[in-house]
């Protein structure tokens, strides 16, 4: 064998011997990420024989496991603790865990008021939008308690987006109960929503959506994504945006 094919022959094993390597190392990735899965479905399995057999004191311990968990993942996530703790104290009731999760971009403040121009918008959205400022003036503290209603459903739904908003989070917001949907809550929520598709009719929009759902997880939503980002920009642009929970990332 020549000198020209002992180098190639080196190269060669040196190129198989690198392949081997990096074998080993994805195996070995694999492997420990199919034993962490592992472990992970036994703790579940744990946690759920141990909350069947002793509820009152798994549910006492939960909350502490999963704020602990969370701060692991996140850091220092004010906005997130926020989340967690709304959750674990009412959302729970109505609202999957999945749901509170956040984007990794931060969340919007409020808007200025300079950032929400209503001449940027024409046609039947324009005219709906020059309604929606009549019938909501911005001395807030002089509405009364069906505009006022008005305001904190129509701004829900539209921070909800796509995904709309569930009832019980509404009916908690207006301070009608925390659990279960008392019909008082359901009753003034249908009010303020023919009211508000009223005001829209007359402008030639559809506002809503048909609700889905039922009890504390019935969802209302705005009828387009589009019309949902309008009407946020504008709620988040009102003096009375104070009413609102957290905004999403616009």
């Amino acid at each position: 064998m020549g000198e020209h094919d002992e180098a190639r022959h080196r190269k060669k094993q040196e190129r198989f011997l690198l392949y081997d390597k990096e074998e080993a190392g994805l195996m070995e990735m694999n492997a420990e990420a199919l034993s962490t899965k592992k472990k992970n479905e036994r703790f579940l399995e744990a946690l759920k024989t141990l909350s069947d057999q002793d509820p009152q004191s798994f549910s006492e311990i939960a909350p502490e496991l999963l704020q602990r968990c969370a701060y692991y993942w996140r850091g220092s996530d004010p906005f997130f603790s926020t989340k967690l703790n709304s959750w674990l104290s009412y959302d729970m009731m109505w609202k999957p865990f999945g749901e509170i999760i956040p984007d990794d971009a931060n969340f919007s403040k409020r808007i200025e008021s300079d950032a929400f121009d209503i001449k940027m918008y024409s046609g039947s959205t324009k005219d709906l939008l020059e309604s929606l400022q009549t019938r909501f003036p911005n001395d807030f503290n002089q509405w009364d308690a069906s505009i006022r209603n008005q305001f904190i459903i129509l701004g829900m739904i539209a921070m909800g987006r796509e995904k709309g908003e569930y009832q019980g989070a509404l009916v908690h917001r207006l301070g009608l109960g925390s659990g279960d949907v008392r019909i008082k809550g359901s009753n003034v929520i249908r009010a303020a929503k023919i009211a508000l598709a009223r005001l829209a009719k007359d402008n030639d929009s559809n506002l809503f959506s048909p609700a889905t759902g039922h009890g504390v997880e019935r969802i209302h939503k705005i009828s387009s994504a589009k019309l949902a980002e309008t009407l946020e920009r504008f709620v988040l642009s009102h003096s009375a945006s104070v009413l609102l929970p957290p905004p999403r990332t616009l």
